[in-house]
């Protein structure tokens, strides 16, 4: 017989697979209970080729910091307060995130980001389906009112985000970037993917696996300021 190609005979809109993606994370009335999040795992650093561990708190409204520990070198933080960021080095040393790179967290650390598309990106457009990871996604690219053009990958199977692609500055250097989000698993009602995975660029790239979740944690007073 004859192969058809790949191509769904109909795309479904931005709009549908935008709700789609709410709810199959388990609705928006579930997602607005939760205020933060406090993940605790281990982070694979291709670079070092060692596992240490990592943890990561989030809170609304766009709140966000990483913290892990290099044995016997010491523990980095990385730190986002909605408005400034910084990273603390072990040996004491703070770097304050430049504009372009605050730009960019205002939109990504939204602790609701998948209930504010629209908010957050006044151009969405669906490119078509593509492959990622082995799975076939929808390409959803989207511009923000500043800061870089990011492109989601919905999975057509499931509904969820597979995956983000976008561009930055590393290490002085223009690169583009991709992260991948796998194993979601229901905790306080909502899907959580505890595999996150940083493909692009290679050279930077690490997999975080979720340990444990903790949601609406009472005393956050210390999350988001400097240690040093």
């Amino acid at each position: 017989g004859v192969v058809l190609a790949e191509q769904p005979a109909k795309l479904p809109s931005v709009d549908v697979i935008l709700k789609r993606n709410i709810e199959s994370l388990g609705g928006e009335k579930a997602m607005r209970k939760l205020k933060n999040r406090e993940v605790r795992g281990k982070i694979e650093l291709t670079v070092f080729g060692a596992e240490f561990p990592v943890i990561l708190r989030h809170a609304a409204p766009n709140k966000e910091m990483m913290e892990l520990t290099i044995e016997g070198l010491g523990t980095v933080r990385d730190v986002f307060t909605g408005r400034k960021g910084w990273t603390e080095m072990p040996d004491g040393t703070v770097t304050e995130k430049k504009a372009r790179e605050v730009a960019n967290k205002k939109t990504d650390a939204d602790f609701y980001a998948y209930l504010n598309f629209k908010k957050n990106y006044p151009k969405i457009e669906l490119q078509g389906v593509e492959q990622l990871a082995g799975k076939k996604v929808y390409a959803v690219k989207m511009t923000p009112r500043e800061g870089d053009t990011d492109t989601f990958y919905f999975d057509v199977a499931t509904g969820r985000v597979a995956g983000v692609s976008s561009s930055a500055e590393i290490q002085g250097e223009e690169v583009k970037t991709k992260v991948l989000f796998r194993d979601y698993k229901k905790l306080d009602g909502v899907q959580i993917p505890h595999t996150l995975e940083l493909k692009e660029p290679a050279f930077a790239s690490f997999t975080i696996r979720l340990e444990s979740v903790k949601h609406n944690v009472k005393d956050t007073a210390k999350w988001f300021k400097k240690t040093k």
